[in-house]
């Protein structure tokens, strides 16, 4: 008897746990940009008539004056699935991913570039979410669990899209740590160092981290230069592959191309933070389905569902859009209170170091919710320049920025060492090693001192 009772109570707590629509459809909304939005709000115009705009010559209504409306208390959430998902942009498939990467070169259209034909239907909503949840440097910020619950769907679907995220380009992209990063790097290891490094990334980890070569060579029977070969090609490997599409100057040369989603300016009253795009306050109930919906206890059954349905959607949809543009607000004004001195003078010397991470556990908010809303968005700054978003999230910027202005003040008949870069920076305040400065000159394609003496 206990056992029936234990087996019907945990059937019943799963069957009962439920998503709310409102928190899905938001985290749906937020990933898309300004521009995409209000394609976004169109097409949802044409697919809900109880969804309509709200005249230029009418006064904008407010969220009180909607909710009031449409009588929130009747309408909870229907265990129809179906019309959701209906409500939900996730199902487009008019994309041109080629136009979007004419606009911004980013990881995430990068990925979704490489996805667009693999996945369909919920399995684009899927994929879609785990790239707005990866961070800057390509990890994937929230567990396969959590993906499945907000996506209403099984582990295994989750796992499935997983998968095909991983064997993107760049290589590594999509792991949850640094170990399963550079496993993934060698998926197709084809040489006997290569091999080896996999062998030794996958079972001796700990070996590793301690640098026990000569375990190595004792557990695998091989000699020292081929476990040198091994570890050389794990040291090769990149760590953090989201950061191979950091561009140092690419900011101003979107200032003309792209719409900026968050704008900060100063004017004489202060400091104004606004969001582009679609507001709340530019939709409302479509007036003839407000008056239905008043009378729906009168109506016959099937067209009383209707109408409540559809009217619940549009009020579901109206809400998400307020809802992302508060979080937009509060996300611009936490990047003004952080990085004044940039946003004032677009010099990224005034950057200060930063991370999605800081910023969502300062807001409250989840730390994939700020990476979604953050993805792929653009910022107008004081100076009017439209810089990408992630650029207020590359600490590493400022740096490679320094090292760029020494570089250009050499003496050209006698180049600078990195040794000497490294001490004129840490006599700036910087503290950086030899090998560090090596890595920004090799990343982004800059000559070693006797090469640039030649040149």
């Amino acid at each position: 008897m206990r056992k029936g009772m234990g087996h019907q109570q945990s059937t019943s707590l799963t069957t009962t746990l439920k998503v709310d629509p409102r928190t899905l459809l938001l985290s749906q909304l937020v990933q898309y940009n300004s521009a995409e939005l209000d394609q976004i709000v169109d097409s949802e115009l044409h697919a809900n008539p109880a969804l309509s705009k709200v005249d230029d010559s009418e006064p904008h209504q407010t969220h009180e004056d909607i909710l009031k409306s449409v009588a929130p208390q009747e309408l909870a959430p229907t265990s129809d699935a179906r019309e959701l998902w209906r409500s939900l942009p996730q199902d487009a498939e008019d994309h041109d991913w080629l136009d979007l990467a004419r606009v911004r070169d980013s990881l995430s259209d990068k990925l979704r570039g490489q996805l667009a034909h693999q996945v369909t239907g919920k399995d684009r909503a899927i994929a879609d979410y785990l790239i707005g949840s990866l961070n800057d440097r390509g990890y994937l910020t929230c567990p396969v669990e959590e993906v499945a619950l907000d996506c209403d769907c099984s582990l295994e679907q989750v796992e499935k899209v997983l998968d095909l995220l991983k064997q993107c380009e760049p290589a590594g992209v999509g792991a949850s740590d640094l170990r399963e990063c550079l496993l993934l790097q060698l998926r197709s290891a084809e040489t006997d160092p290569e091999k080896l490094a996999r062998l030794i990334l996958k079972n001796d980890w700990e070996r590793l981290v301690q640098r026990d070569f000569k375990g190595f060579r004792r557990k695998y029977g091989v000699g020292a230069p081929l476990v040198e070969e091994a570890l050389e090609v794990i040291t090769s490997l990149d760590p953090f592959p989201g950061e191979s599409f950091d561009r140092p100057s690419g900011h101003q040369a979107h200032s003309a191309a792209v719409t900026p989603d968050i704008v900060l300016e100063r004017s004489e009253q202060g400091w104004q933070v606004s969001v582009a795009g679609a507001a709340s306050g530019s939709l409302r109930i479509d007036r003839l389905y407000d008056q239905k919906f008043r009378q729906a206890g009168t109506m016959e059954r099937d067209e009383a569902r209707h109408v409540t349905e559809q009217v619940g959607r549009a009020r579901r949809f109206i809400e998400a859009i307020e809802s992302r543009r508060a979080l937009m607000l509060e996300i611009g004004s936490y990047l003004l209170s952080r990085q004044t001195g940039f946003v004032a003078t677009g010099d990224p010397k005034f950057l200060v170091p930063m991370t999605r991470t800081k910023m969502a556990n300062d807001l409250g908010k989840h730390e994939s919710t700020v990476s979604r809303a953050t993805s792929g968005k653009f910022v107008q700054i004081a100076t009017g320049e439209v810089v990408p978003c992630d650029l207020f999230f590359r600490p590493a910027l400022k740096i490679q920025r320094m090292i760029e202005e020494i570089l250009s003040a050499e003496n050209p008949n006698s180049p600078l060492s990195d040794e000497s870069i490294a001490k004129i920076l840490h006599e700036r305040g910087v503290k950086i090693a030899r090998r560090t400065v090596n890595k920004y000159r090799d990343k982004h394609r800059l000559l070693a001192s006797h090469r640039r003496k030649s040149a």
